[in-house]
């Protein structure tokens, strides 16, 4: 029987008992508590079911998403390793021309070998779906450990987008900055470039090889995007074991 049904049953008896002009008073206060008590008994264990079952399926949409969500985020793990194995060689290259525009004598090879790093773009697509559909829902409460809940709240909230910015900024002053300045000064013969050491000498190219050094930074952003991404996989394994 409804819950609703229960009470409007038991409610009906208890007027009916209250009415009953064959009863002394005692008598129907005893039938009015007794119908009070089943009313009250039958609400209770019906809130007790229904947050049961709403438990189980809060735990079965909790395991569902952790599942999804390690997967999203063994992806990203392997797109940021990647990114940061090329920027910390970019921040390599940067300390080179450095090193040229300091005085040392430039080394064609490794014109060659680190001339890339003035036209390269930094980019991150994290796979963010899975998060946001759940943000949206406002049902965070479902993942239970709240450790994994926060560092998956820091990993979208706070990694990531320190991550855009710092790449935002590089990719920025690389392309406003760095590539119109040497487009402008370069020269070139059948040979390649003719006056690279002339051109990594001047001041205004040594400020801005100074300012390329905040490739490290984004390096360092991606590292700390990875640490949390590692612990969260090993949270994500203890709660689905």
């Amino acid at each position: 029987m409804a819950e609703d049904e229960i009470i409007k049953k038991h409610t009906k008896a208890a007027y009916k008992a209250w009415r009953d002009p064959e009863k002394d008073w005692k008598h129907k206060l005893k039938e009015i508590l007794l119908e009070v008590l089943i009313i009250v008994f039958a609400v209770s264990v019906s809130i007790w079911l229904h947050n049961w079952s709403e438990s189980i399926k809060d735990r079965n949409e909790e395991k569902e998403f952790l599942k999804g969500l390690k997967g999203d985020v063994q992806a990203d793990l392997k797109e940021m390793n990647s990114d940061m194995a090329v920027l910390r060689k970019g921040f390599l290259a940067v300390r080179y021309f450095e090193q040229v525009s300091a005085g040392q004598a430039l080394n064609k090879d490794s014109l060659a070998k680190n001339f890339w790093i003035f036209f390269s773009q930094a980019q991150i697509n994290p796979r963010i779906g899975r998060y946001e559909a759940l943000k949206a829902s406002g049902r965070f409460d479902i993942i239970t450990n709240k450790k994994l809940q926060y560092d998956i709240i820091d990993l979208y909230q706070k990694n990531f987008p320190e991550i855009f910015r710092l790449n935002a900024f590089m990719n920025s002053w690389i392309t406003d900055k760095v590539d119109p300045y040497i487009s402008d000064y370069i020269s070139f013969d059948d040979k390649g470039v003719t006056n690279a050491q002339m051109l990594l000498r001047k001041s205004k190219m040594r400020f801005l090889l100074l300012q390329c050094e905040g490739i490290s930074n984004s390096a360092e952003a991606y590292s700390r995007g990875i640490s949390e991404g590692n612990e969260i996989i090993r949270e994500i394994d203890k709660e689905l074991q």
